[in-house]
C-alpha cells in the first residue's frame, strides 16, 4: 500500500497499492465496498473530493483517473503526463485536480467535465515536490535545478521563480498564515522566501551532509523552522531573526527522532544511549532527560493535550512520560513478554484517551494514559504491521502493512 485517505466524512478509506490497484473499505465494518480497477503500474497518489462524490488517482503509468466513489466507476481517463505522477490533488472548491509528474509538467483538470486545462511547463526538469497555500492560492513545485517557482491560482498566471539553490529542491512548506516559504535542497541550505514578492529573506547554513531525506517544517505559530539531514541533526532556525539556536543544535547531533509538542513550545528528542531529552524551542535551553530506556530511542509520540508523551526502543519497550511531572514515567511495554521486540508505531488518540502501540509482527495495544492501564490487546494479523493511525473522529484504527490495510472499529 502507497497511499491511503480518509473520506470527508470519516466513513470510508481508499488505498493504492504497487500493481495498481485502487479499493475503498468501510470504517465502521472493515469491509471492501469497491476495487476500482484502471491503472497498470503503482499508485502515487490519492485525493477525496472535498464533497466526497469522487476519488482521485494517480501513478506510475503517467495518468490520472477520477472515480465515482459510490459505484467505482471511472468517471474520467486523464492522459497527458510522460512520466511518472507523483501527486494529486482537488481544489478547495473541489472543482479543478491538480498534478504533478516527474516530466517537469504541473496539469489542471476540469473534475466537473473531464476536460484539460492549465498545463504549467515551468521548463525547470523534473518536479520533485508540490505544496499548497492554506488558502489555495498558491502552488510551489520544487525541480531537480534547485528553482522554486510559485503559481498563482487566482490569476492562473505564473509567479515569481525563486532562485537560490543549487541542487534539487527536496522539501517545500508554506508557513501557516501563507506569508513565506521554506525550501530545502541537496545543497544543504534551507531558505525562506517571501511569497508576495518572491525575494529572498533568510538562508541557514549549518547541515554538513548531503541527504536524499533532508525536508523542513514551519513551529505551529511560524515563528520557527525546523529542518532535518541525513548529517542527524535537526536544526531550529528563528524566522523574524534568521538566528539558529546554536546551544541545540551542538547538542542535538546523536538524536534519531524529534518531535514537536503540540503547541509548539517545546522539542523532545530520542537518542541511541536510550535517553530523551526536551528542548525550549524559544531559548534552545535543555530542559529535562527522561531516563529509562537502556537502548536507542526509535519512536516519539505526544499527547494531544500535550500532557503525555510515548517512546519506544530498540529492546521492544514502550514507556509513558508524565510531561507536568518528569520523574513519573511509566513501563507500558516490557521486552521479554513473548512479543516481536520490534515496536513499529505509537498513536495518541485525537481525544487523548487512548495510545496505540503496534509491533511488526502484528500484535495492538490499546492503553488509558490516565490510569496506565492495559485496555485490550490483539495479534490482529500474520503480516508485519508497518504504521497506524486514527481515523479523525477515533473510531477506527487503521493499520497498514506491506501490502494490504485492516481496519479496527474500536467501538466493538
Amino acid at each position: 500500500v502507497n497511499s491511503v485517505a480518509f473520506s470527508p466524512d470519516s466513513q470510508r478509506i481508499v488505498s493504492g497499492n504497487q500493481k495498481g490497484m485502487v479499493q475503498l473499505w468501510d470504517c465502521t465494518s472493515g469491509e471492501e465496498l469497491l476495487i476500482m480497477k484502471g491503472h497498470t503500474d503503482r499508485i502515487r497518489s490519492l485525493a477525496y473530493s472535498p464533497c466526497g462524490n469522487h476519488i482521485a488517482s494517480a501513478g506510475d503509468d503517467k495518468t490520472v483517473l477520477l472515480w465515482d466513489s459510490e459505484t467505482g466507476l471511472c468517471v474520467f481517463f486523464f492522459e497527458g503526463h510522460t512520466d511518472l505522477v507523483m501527486s494529486v490533488r482537488f481544489s478547495p472548491d473541489g472543482r479543478q485536480l491538480v498534478s504533478g509528474s516527474e516530466d517537469g509538467t504541473i496539469r489542471f483538470w476540469d473534475s466537473e467535465t473531464g476536460e484539460p486545462g492549465v498545463v504549467l511547463n515551468p521548463s525547470l526538469e523534473d518536479i520533485y515536490c508540490l505544496a499548497y497555500s492554506a488558502d489555495g492560492r498558491w502552488i510551489a513545485s520544487g525541480h531537480g535545478g534547485g528553482n522554486v517557482w510559485l503559481w498563482d491560482m487566482v490569476s492562473s498566471r505564473p509567479g515569481p521563480v525563486l532562485q537560490g539553490h543549487t541542487e534539487k529542491v527536496t522539501g517545500i512548506t508554506f508557513s501557516p498564515n501563507g506569508q513565506l516559504i521554506v525550501t530545502s535542497s541537496w545543497d544543504r541550505g534551507v531558505q525562506l522566501w517571501d511569497v508576495s514578492t518572491g525575494d529572498l529573506t533568510s538562508r541557514f547554513d549549518g547541515h554538513s551532509m548531503i541527504a536524499s531525506d533532508i525536508d523542513v517544517a514551519f513551529s505551529p505559530d511560524g515563528l520557527t523552522i525546523a529542518s532535518g539531514s541525513g548529517d542527524r541533526t535537526v536544526r531550529l532556525w528563528e524566522v523574524n531573526s534568521s538566528r539558529s539556536k546554536i546551544a541545540l543544535q551542538d547538542q542535538i547531533d546523536n538524536a534519531l527522532w524529534a518531535a514537536y509538542s503540540p503547541d509548539g513550545l517545546s522539542i523532545a528528542t530520542g537518542y541511541r544511549d536510550g535517553s530523551v531529552r526536551l528542548w525550549d524551542r524559544g531559548t534552545g535551553a535543555i530542559g529535562p532527560a527522561l531516563e529509562g530506556h537502556s537502548s536507542q530511542v526509535r519512536i516519539l509520540a505526544y499527547s494531544v493535550c500535550g500532557h503525555w508523551m510515548a517512546s519506544s526502543d530498540n529492546d521492544g519497550n514502550v514507556r509513558l512520560w508524565d510531561l507536568h511531572d518528569t520523574e513519573q514515567q511509566y513501563v507500558l511495554v516490557e521486552n521479554g513478554t513473548g512479543y516481536s521486540k520490534r515496536i513499529s508505531g505509537l498513536k495518541f488518540s485525537p481525544t487523548g484517551h487512548q495510545l496505540a502501540v503496534c509491533s511488526e509482527e502484528g500484535t495492538v495495544w490499546l492503553f488509558d494514559p490516565r490510569t496506565r492501564g492495559l485496555l485490550t490487546s490483539k495479534k490482529l494479523m500474520e503480516a508485519r504491521i508497518l504504521a497506524l493511525d486514527y481515523s479523525p473522529n477515533g473510531q477506527q484504527l487503521a493499520l497498514g502493512t506491506l501490502c494490504s490495510i485492516a481496519l479496527w472499529d474500536l467501538r466493538s
